[in-house]
């Protein structure tokens, strides 16, 4: 089971992404470990209405860290329904990219359209790809054969992934 912990559900349910830690329980500026669980659940909840509904529970590991199973795919409705919730995760500040980072979140694109996935759109401003519909509803079997190819152009932990407008549905 893979598992993930204070991480981005749009990056994570049906794609890949990092684990960003607030810091250990306790720490200031880091919510209690209950609160933290109240909203993984609400969110789970939120999932499972909104076309996931055997998207399983959090649970607290031997180490204290939430971790929720991210195998399941998630519907892009869902991730569209349930993002308010998903920000409200420690960790789900956005960080900013600088000019370089931008441009090699560019390349990564360009590596994925050269890949086999010409739909593949550039980052925004914000590092985040608005992925159409299409890819949405792959999840992250839609691009994991070029993962290999074009893992050189990655920034940071993951891929930021958001529906495109109007790729709800």
């Amino acid at each position: 089971m893979r598992s993930m912990h204070r991480a981005g559900l749009l990056l994570a349910l049906p794609l890949l992404t990092a684990c960003g830690a607030a810091g250990p329980p306790g720490t200031a500026g880091s919510p209690s470990p209950s609160s933290e669980l109240a909203v993984y659940r609400e969110l789970t909840a939120c999932i499972r209405q909104h076309g996931a509904p055997n998207f399983p529970d959090p649970v607290v590991g031997a180490d204290g860290k939430i971790e929720v199973n991210t195998d399941q795919e998630v519907p892009a409705a869902a991730l569209t329904a349930c993002k308010a919730i998903a920000d409200r995760l420690p960790g789900q500040e956005r960080a900013q990219y600088t000019a370089a980072e931008l441009a090699q979140l560019r390349k990564l694109a360009q590596c994925f359209r050269d890949n086999g996935i010409p739909d593949w759109p550039d980052p925004n401003a914000d590092g985040e790809f608005p992925l159409p519909k299409r890819l949405m509803d792959l999840g992250k079997r839609g691009w994991r054969d070029q993962m290999p190819a074009c893992r050189q152009y990655f920034v940071g932990r993951g891929l930021a992934i958001v529906p495109a407008s109007g790729a709800g549905g």
